[in-house]
């Protein structure tokens, strides 16, 4: 898991270079209409489900598109998170779990248009691929199954020359059977 996360934390570094580097070459790209972007963060898990799960990491890319004639942007995003299963006192006992997302949002944005920095509201559906796994003496087990969800959340949006950094927070809840399996990504982010 922690060879992963270097990874995953290597790749968002790199993407974050190459970002800032093509908004240097487009400075002018502040006003498009559309962006891509990247974000990577913690994955805080919440009720039954921070019962099961430590705190995880998440990392994922993003399209927003934003319409001259309105106030709101469109985002849409994939993402993969993945949590440790938490120390349940049973030797021999390991697992994680696992989400693949691919979600649609409404971003509001407040304040000033020509501000540097803004704050915004977020919100959407999605479809959330959920993957619990586990071993124990040698015998490994797993269970996946495709849910839908929803978020909601808010933000802090910073326009540097060229490009975009953002730091947020959302709430999600998946409807899974049962209780929901929800959860809180802190996030950082760029768009250029």
């Amino acid at each position: 898991m922690h060879r992963f996360f270097g990874r995953a934390v290597m790749a968002g570094g790199a993407l974050l270079i190459a970002a800032t580097a093509q908004a240097q070459s487009n400075a002018g790209g502040v006003g498009k209409s559309y962006k891509f972007g990247g974000d990577l963060g913690m994955a805080m898990p919440l009720g039954d489900f921070g019962d099961a799960a430590n705190a995880g990491y998440h990392i994922g890319g993003m399209f927003e598109y934003t319409p001259k004639s309105m106030p709101v942007s469109w985002r849409g995003e994939i993402a993969y998170n993945h949590n440790g299963l938490k120390d349940s006192g049973v030797a021999g006992l390991d697992g994680n779990f696992s989400m693949l997302n691919l979600v649609g949002n409404a971003v509001m944005p407040f304040g000033d248009k020509a501000a540097s920095i803004r704050h915004y509201a977020i919100g959407g559906l999605g479809i959330y691929r959920v993957k619990a796994s586990a071993e124990f003496d040698g015998v490994s087990a797993s269970q996946s199954d495709t849910k839908m969800g929803l978020n909601a959340g808010a933000g802090l949006s910073f326009h540097l020359s060229g490009f975009e950094t953002f730091v947020e927070t959302r709430f999600n809840s998946v409807f899974t059977d049962g209780s929901n399996m929800n959860f809180m990504p802190l996030t950082f982010g760029f768009k250029f």
